[in-house]
């Protein structure tokens, strides 16, 4: 009885008990050169120009294997990045006194020599509670500055079809923030524009580029918008709504105050948003909808992560057409769609036979929108 019987002194363990321990460091460092690889991608090309703090810190947990296999520990499927230097911040926007702490306001250098001596202790010190929030959590981000650059949409939409009312599905809604376009105050190049509902308060800067965009919109004729939204931010919940803001970059301020303030405002005004998965409501939403309402589904970075990548926009199109039998179906979607700078398309269904343009290009954040006065096909 007992264990597993023991090799004779002296005698050599069977060879392919090394194979299997080679193997599995083999695929240990496989992982951990990927997962660099991927840091690195992160610094030079997300935050290259928007957050050297993120640039730097990712570089050093690329160089760390340690700080490695703690980002490994994030859940499948969900950026390491993010959910790594999101955990980080969250835990020092709670108050936690460290040496890092002052490179997380925004306004001070951290040299990448003090990067890694500064992130590796941090880590050190609150591993157990990186761990939980990393391996708990995923990145959802909503970023009410783009309603900026939806507005003129809808006010081009709105030109274009008859005189009934609108209804605007926010697909991939998050905390449903974009749902609120007509309580924010708008700020196009110094031109201001308020709604009869805006908050004074919460002004959506936006420059614009290239040609003039419609801005003029009735916002009454806009009715009953919903969102859909795998696991919706519950905007009443403080603990969920901080967790929102510190996936914010820290240098950022700007976009981290009008945040703040347009989650202020949600939370007196929650949004009406259904909870599951996309594909489980589009239909539904299209079948209840009345008749005499437009309707509108409107994806803001969302498409890849409900249809896929690549060919998610095909898909999304092919769905939103097999719809258009019961129906006429509006689409607005901003992405890159495989360029570098991202694009805004209109698009309209009906019986089945669909048209697209792209109408403008924008800014990931909406602070800038440079509206074409010919728009193109998008695979331009």
């Amino acid at each position: 009885m007992g264990g597993p019987a023991r090799p004779e002194p002296g005698r050599r363990r069977p060879a392919h008990r090394h194979r299997l321990h080679d193997h599995r460091r083999s695929v240990v460092v496989t992982d951990r050169a990927q997962l660099a690889e991927t840091f690195r991608r992160f610094a030079d090309q997300q935050c290259a120009g928007l957050s050297p703090l993120y640039a730097t810190l990712s570089h050093a947990v690329a160089r760390s294997n340690d700080l490695l296999d703690l980002a490994a520990r994030t859940r499948p499927g969900q950026p390491a990045p993010n959910l790594l230097l999101g955990g980080i911040h969250h835990i020092l926007r709670r108050g936690v006194q460290h040496p890092l702490a002052p490179y997380f306001t925004g306004h001070e250098h951290l040299d990448a020599d003090h990067a890694d001596s500064l992130l590796a202790d941090f880590c050190r010190r609150h591993r157990a509670r990186i761990e939980r929030i990393i391996s708990t959590r995923s990145v959802q981000t909503n970023e009410p500055g783009r309603c900026a650059v939806l507005l003129p949409a809808f006010a081009a939409l709105q030109q274009q079809l008859d005189e009934r009312s609108i209804r605007i599905v926010d697909v991939g809604a998050s905390a449903g923030l974009n749902l609120l376009w007509n309580r924010y105050t708008y700020d196009y190049g110094g031109q201001r524009l308020t709604l009869p509902d805006s908050d004074p308060a919460t002004v959506l800067a936006c420059d614009i580029r290239g040609g003039t965009p419609p801005l003029s919109i009735d916002a009454a004729r806009f009715v009953r918008p919903v969102g859909i939204e795998l696991h919706p931010v519950d905007v009443t919940d403080t603990e969920a709504t901080e967790w929102l803001v510190s996936l914010t970059w820290p240098e950022q301020t700007a976009r981290m105050r009008t945040l703040n303030a347009a989650l202020a405002l949600a939370s007196r005004t929650p949004p009406t948003i259904l909870a599951g998965p996309a594909e489980e409501h589009l239909a539904d939403v299209v079948a209840e909808t009345p008749i005499d309402q437009h309707l509108v589904f409107v994806f803001s970075w969302s498409i890849y992560q409900i249809f896929g990548s690549p060919g998610g926009r095909d898909r999304l199109a092919a769905t939103l057409a097999d719809l258009s039998q019961q129906r006429p179906i509006h689409e607005i979607s901003i992405g890159h769609f495989g360029h570098d700078t991202p694009r805004m398309i209109m698009a309209s269904y009906d019986a089945g036979i669909s048209r697209s343009d792209v109408v403008a290009h924008c800014d990931v954040y909406g602070n800038w929108l440079d509206w074409l006065t010919d728009p193109a096909h998008p695979g331009i």
